[in-house]
């Protein structure tokens, strides 16, 4: 979806000072724009839109004369980061209540992950840039913001999230009864694959009886009888 960026009405902000508008429209010059505004509809404007959030990069958009939006590229709807933040909020209970299998826990912060950089973006690999210290970019949502928010260590999260990617491309390991069991079937499989270890085949229990019958017709009714039940059965004649 596309709109005019004419057709985008600012309203009373709080804060009046909005900043360096010169350098950011360079910054958006030469990198292009990092991180959307947030646009919503209202139903008595006559088909305009209301900024919610972004009026700096509104007007170095402006300035560099950027007329029309693009959805996605440009601006993002309120109502749809409202979306994501109701089912990240749903997530973020469920896995903090335990109320997940162990697949679905670690499936479950998967997406979490994903909708918050849906929202926030992914942060950049190193250190801080120099755009994202001045605030013209947003640092992201990585794996140690998501430990954080759920409250356990960076490590049990990133192996989580690890196992979850794992889960993703082979469904079968969700059967599994624990995480630990799902990793060593894992384990196990690589080993086999890479000619480290020979999967154990387990031969299946044979049991033999032998019945002594009194004569040949009771010998045909006891076979009839065995066979019907499924057992494999052989006369012998002594």
């Amino acid at each position: 979806m596309e709109i005019p960026i004419d057709l985008i009405d600012v309203g009373s902000r709080v804060r009046k000072e909005i900043g360096d508008v010169d350098s950011l429209a360079r910054s958006i010059e030469e990198n292009g724009l990092i991180s959307p505004i947030m646009l919503t509809t209202d139903g008595t404007n006559g088909g305009r839109y209301v900024l919610v959030a972004g009026e700096r990069r509104l007007r170095a958009m402006q300035k560099l004369g950027i007329s029309t939006l693009i959805e996605g590229e440009h601006f993002k709807w309120k109502q749809d980061i409202d979306e994501y933040r109701k089912i990240a909020i749903e997530l973020e209970e469920n896995i903090r209540r335990k109320q997940f299998t162990w697949s679905e826990e670690v499936l479950g912060k998967q997406k979490l992950l994903e909708i918050y950089q849906n929202i926030y973006g992914a942060p950049s690999a190193g250190a801080q840039t120099r755009q994202e210290r001045m605030g013209l970019k947003p640092v992201g949502f990585g794996v140690r913001k998501l430990s954080e928010l759920l409250g356990e260590s960076a490590t049990n999260t990133s192996d989580d999230l690890e196992l979850a990617a794992l889960v993703t491309k082979i469904p079968s390991l969700a059967t599994e009864d624990s995480k630990d069991a799902a990793r060593r079937k894992l384990t196990l499989a690589v080993k086999i694959m890479a000619g480290q270890s020979i999967a154990p085949i387990v031969q299946p229990l044979v049991f033999k009886i032998l019945i002594t019958c009194q004569s040949e017709a009771h010998q045909k009714i006891l076979l009839h009888q065995l066979r019907t039940a499924g057992l494999d059965c052989k006369p012998l004649v002594s």
